[in-house]
């Protein structure tokens, strides 16, 4: 136990254990001068053992950014950041047969975001905060000198929207003594750049821009963070680590993602992402525990390639030679939850934690089993491929385990031919009904949208009607639905839509007042010619000014224009949906037709209560959530009151008359 309470011995600001820092870009709708905004988040690893100083995170991290162009130069941003999340991420080893302890970590969370002006070399983000943990193994501290800790992220150019990596897993390690352990330090892209995984040197300082390395003690290196006895690997494609060290500690690596993407023929390095991990080592008591094994035919292929619109499927499946039981995590941002992507392992969705990566636990007593699944959907394709990731562990004090990368490689459906364009009116008036019809080969259906109109029912066929409600330019556009359910590259046409003056007066009506309403068109007095769809002009024709009367229950489009006007004035009045309407009678005998009292729109009106009383004033009926059912319910014929009170206390009074 000597080293490990070595490690953990008290020192001033000895408390950070490592951590990462990531950027993702939102948008360029910033301040002028500063347009472009990006969200920096910040993984901090504090360790909560007695003598740190800040066992749950400091309250604050300042985050420096630099212009790639002029790294000496004075930092464009040096903001502390508050700290947001926290989480216990390592808990002692305290349970069963395992009388080691290991440290307490704790996660903190801290994010910000920031407006950066144009950048064509694009952005360096730094952290340095005091100090790391005292007792690492692998580093050679200098005199009066605190170790710090300095992560950094590369953001790519503005002129490239981009986000950079999120790891899967958390940045810490507990491997026992002279065993491999398998640990993966895999990250999923948003964007589906290409990804290569390299072991670096940690930073202990900031300095014009750049991280200055820390000192490795003799024997250690980046590449042997555990000495030339110890070993370790990584797969450049994966991020998949082995890792086996002969003597106990705690050890500093830091491992560099790098994001490609291809720009114009050529692949470009967009940026690189530092992870500060610290590994422990220790002893692991027991019985000789061996580690679990993939069975086959796990590991007979670790790359599959699936086509939108089908399915790919394949199994993990391991067992343990000491017969101790297994838990299996399977993880992927393929595993998004229930209402996402459609994969599955064992039928299960996958539960995200914490980020848009999903896990899937599997357990079994000597054996885990689990089948992956993936419908791949339309829009999954992309030339990188999607990470699946399997980690079994024997459950024991000296647990051991085993990891695996599969990839899935989604390719894009076969193509179609495409739309070859629209025909259709490119001018119309506000309220126009205008029809458009799509160019080229048949689909089975068709998608169109309109900005500044309304694609009228069905809306799903080679042609459609659109009403054009707003003036000014607007587009209409269709795609194809291919067989599986994707859309092909839209077509469109643009559309000037012009209007008059506009028309003021209600826009919507209830049934019991859709008579008398009035509208004006303001400017000096000209000669409107008003015409009504649904309804009637009662006056104002000629004039500036009219009174309407809408047919109960229509809507009606009212326009009104002058000789010399390209297009007129429009407006369209409906109903009010809210407003109640009472019948004043009903004839129950069975012809659907008045057999109930009917109060127009009360479904909108949850728990409308409703009594009704004879002419002598004896109730015959009362419900506290009228549903248009009394139909007479025996009583003779003759005239009934009706009391109706909403949910918020208003009340209606009335007459009805029944007749047999």
């Amino acid at each position: 136990m000597f080293w490990l309470m070595a490690a953990m011995l008290p020192a001033a600001a000895s408390h950070l254990v490592g951590g990462e820092l990531t950027y993702k870009y939102l948008d360029a709708t910033g301040p002028a001068g500063t347009p472009f905004r990006y969200q920096l988040t910040a993984l901090v690893y504090f360790s909560k053992e007695p003598g740190s100083s800040a066992p749950d995170g400091t309250g604050v991290v300042p985050i420096i950014v630099y212009d790639k162009a002029q790294p000496s130069s004075a930092p464009l941003l040096n903001i502390n950041v508050e700290r947001g999340l926290y989480r216990e991420l390592i808990t002692p080893f305290g349970t069963r047969d395992c009388p080691v302890q290991v440290p307490v970590v704790t996660l903190a969370i801290y994010s910000t975001i920031v407006s950066l002006p144009p950048s064509e070399s694009g952005y360096l983000a730094v952290i340095n905060e005091n100090a790391r943990n005292n007792g690492i193994t692998n580093v050679a501290y200098i005199p009066f000198e605190l170790l710090n800790l300095a992560l950094q992220v590369d953001i790519a150019p503005t002129s490239i929207p981009n986000s950079s990596p999120t790891f899967s897993s958390d940045a810490q390690s507990v491997i026992c003594l002279g065993d491999d352990s398998y640990v993966l330090n895999n990250a999923y892209d948003a964007d589906g750049d290409r990804l290569s995984y390299q072991f670096s040197t940690p930073g202990r300082y900031v300095s014009n821009a750049g991280l200055l390395p820390v000192f490795y003690s003799s024997g250690y290196s980046a590449a042997q963070p555990f000495g030339s006895t110890g070993a370790a690997s990584m797969d450049a494609n994966t991020g998949l680590a082995r890792y086996r060290a002969q003597s106990q500690g705690l050890f500093l690596l830091a491992i560099d993602v790098q994001e490609f993407r291809t720009i114009g023929g050529r692949e470009v390095l967009l940026s690189t992402t530092r992870r500060d991990i610290q590994v422990v080592v220790r002893s692991c008591p027991g019985a000789v525990n061996q580690a679990p094994t993939f069975t086959a035919p796990t590991m007979t292929q670790l790359n599959y390639q699936v086509q939108e619109g089908n399915r790919v499927a394949f199994p993990i499946a391991a067992t343990d030679p000491d017969g101790q039981r297994l838990t299996m995590q399977v993880s992927s941002i393929l595993l998004d939850g229930p209402n996402g992507i459609d994969a599955a392992v064992n039928g299960l969705p996958g539960t995200p934690t914490g980020s848009e990566v999903g896990i899937v636990e599997v357990t079994g007593q000597s054996a885990a089993t689990a089948t992956f699944s993936l419908q791949a959907g339309c829009g999954l394709a992309r030339a990188q491929p999607y990470d699946v990731l399997a980690v079994v562990t024997d459950n024991v004090c000296n647990s051991k385990n085993v990891a695996a990368v599969f990839r899935i490689t989604v390719t894009p459906a076969p193509s179609l031919a495409p739309l070859t364009g629209l025909t259709g009116a490119a001018t119309a008036c506000t309220e126009e009904v205008v029809t458009y019809t799509a160019q080229g080969p048949a689909f089975t259906a068709y998608h169109w949208t309109a900005s500044g109109g309304e694609v009228l029912e069905p809306g799903t066929g080679r042609t459609v009607q659109v009403r054009w409600t707003t003036s000014g330019p607007n587009r209409v556009s269709v795609s194809g639905l291919t067989p599986i359910g994707c859309l092909t590259q839209a077509v469109f046409q643009d559309v000037s839509v012009g209007g008059g003056p506009g028309i003021t007066g209600p826009l919507t009506y209830c049934r019991s007042a859709s008579t008398g309403l009035r509208y004006a068109i303001a400017g000096p007095p000209a000669a409107y010619q008003w015409r009504i769809s649904e309804g009637i002009l009662v006056s104002g024709q000629g004039t500036n000014e009219a009174v309407i009367d809408v047919t109960p229950g229509g809507t009606a489009l009212l326009q009104a224009g002058l000789p010399n006007q390209a297009c007129p004035s429009a407006l369209r009045v409906s109903p009010d949906l809210t407003c109640l309407s009472f019948y004043n009678v009903i004839t129950p005998n069975g012809d659907n037709q008045n057999d109930r009292f009917i109060i127009d729109n009360v479904e909108r009106h949850p728990n409308t209560s409703l009594t009704i009383y004879n002419r002598w004033g004896r109730q015959v009926f009362q419900t506290d959530n009228y549903q248009n059912t009394y139909d007479g319910e025996g009583n003779g014929p003759g005239v009934y009151y009706y009391l109706c009170q909403l949910a918020d206390g208003t009340r209606y009074k009335g007459w009805f008359e029944l007749l047999r």
